[in-house]
C-alpha cells in the first residue's frame, strides 16, 4: 500500500502516510504483546489512563496478565503466537535493569528478528543506556515528549544508533500549533515517524480532564476534540511534504481490532477439538465462554516447563 502521498486508513485502525512503525503493524495483526514493567514513572501527566493497579514499583505484566517473573513472557509470546513486543510503564527507564533483562530474553530466545520496541518519556535515561539498548538490538524507540529537554535524548539516538526512532504523544483538544511544532521538531531532526494518539479517558485521569474544561466524547472512550486535532495536523504534514511519517491511532483501535485480535490469536493456540471462538476472541468451552488465560491455556496445552525449568 503506497501511502507516501496520501492518507491510508480507517476510522477505526486510524490515518496516516508514508512509513507505519513495525511495531504498529504487529498490532494491527494482534501479533504484538505488551510488557509493562513497572509502575514507577516520577511524572505526573494529568492525562495518564494508567490504572491505580498499575502504578507499582514492582508491578509486571504481559499484556493484561500480572505475572510473577519475566520469564512468564514467553508464555504470553508463545500463545499469542507473537511477532514482537512492546516495553512500557511507568518509565522503562527506572527499571533499566529489567527493561534491558526483557530484551535480552525474548531476543536470546525468539531470535534477533523478534521485534521489540520501548516506550520512554526519557526520564532516567541516558546516552550511555541507550546505546546499550541498541547494542542488544532493541528494535524501536519512542519518546514521549514531556519538555524540550527530551529532544536532546532524540537527537542523539538519531544520529548515533541504528534503532527506530519515533515520537508519540496525546493530542491534546485546540493543541494544534504544540502538536505541530513537535512534528516539525521531529522531521528536522530525521526522526522515522510521530505517532498521534487519541486521548484517552480512563477511571484515573476523568476527573483531571474535566477540571481542566475538556470533555469525554460520546462513547466516554476518548476526549471529545482530540481526534479532530490530530487529523488536522497530521493533513498539514502531509500536504507541506514533511519527511516524517505520521500516524493517528483512535481510542476505539484498542478495543475493536488490538485487543480482540490478540484474544482470538490466544483462543487459537488454546482452542480443543470441540472448541469454538466468539467474535470478541474469546474461548468458547462447554457452552461457556473464557478469557484465555496463561494458566487456563498451560493447564490444558502445554506444560509451563515448556520454555524453562521451573524454580
Amino acid at each position: 500500500m503506497d501511502c507516501a502521498s496520501r492518507l491510508c486508513g480507517s476510522d477505526i485502525v486510524g490515518w496516516w502516510y508514508g512509513y507505519l512503525p513495525r511495531g504498529c503493524e504487529l498490532c494491527m495483526r494482534g501479533s504484538k504483546v505488551v510488557v509493562f514493567i513497572t509502575g514507577m514513572c516520577g511524572l505526573d501527566c494529568f492525562y495518564c489512563p494508567i490504572s491505580m493497579e498499575r502504578r507499582k514499583m514492582g508491578t509486571l505484566y504481559a499484556d493484561e496478565e500480572r505475572i510473577q517473573r519475566i520469564e512468564y513472557i514467553l508464555d504470553e509470546i508463545f500463545l499469542v503466537r507473537a511477532e514482537g513486543i512492546s516495553i512500557t510503564g511507568g518509565e522503562p527507564f527506572q527499571r533499566y535493569d529489567l527493561a534491558t533483562e526483557v530484551i535480552e530474553l525474548v531476543k536470546s530466545i525468539m531470535g534477533s528478528k523478534f521485534h521489540v520496541h520501548l516506550y520512554t518519556a526519557g526520564l532516567g535515561a541516558t546516552r550511555s543506556a541507550i546505546k546499550y539498548m541498541d547494542r542488544i538490538n532493541l528494535d524501536e524507540i519512542r519518546f514521549h515528549i514531556v519538555n524540550d529537554s527530551i529532544w536532546k535524548l532524540v537527537e542523539y539516538t538519531v544520529k548515533n544508533t541504528s534503532m527506530d526512532v519515533g515520537i508519540e504523544v496525546p493530542a491534546l483538544p485546540g493543541e494544534k500549533e504544540a502538536l505541530w511544532k513537535i512534528i516539525t521538531t521531529a522531521n528536522s531532526m530525521g526522526v522515522k515517524f510521530v505517532n498521534i494518539n487519541e486521548l484517552e479517558v480512563s477511571e484515573t485521569n476523568v476527573s483531571n480532564i474535566l477540571l481542566r474544561g475538556f470533555r469525554p466524547s460520546q462513547d466516554g472512550r476518548a476526549v471529545h476534540g482530540s481526534s479532530e486535532t490530530a487529523i488536522d495536523v497530521l493533513k498539514r504534514a502531509l500536504k507541506e511534504n514533511l519527511a516524517v511519517a505520521v500516524h493517528f491511532c483512535p481510542a476505539i483501535y484498542k478495543d475493536a481490532v488490538q485487543h480482540r485480535e490478540r484474544l482470538r490469536r490466544k483462543s487459537i493456540t488454546c482452542k480443543g477439538y470441540y472448541d469454538n471462538i466468539s467474535e470478541d476472541g474469546l474461548l468458547i468451552r462447554g457452552g461457556e465462554e473464557f478469557i484465555p488465560t496463561i494458566d487456563l491455556c498451560s493447564k490444558i496445552y502445554y506444560p509451563r516447563s515448556w520454555y524453562y525449568s521451573s524454580s
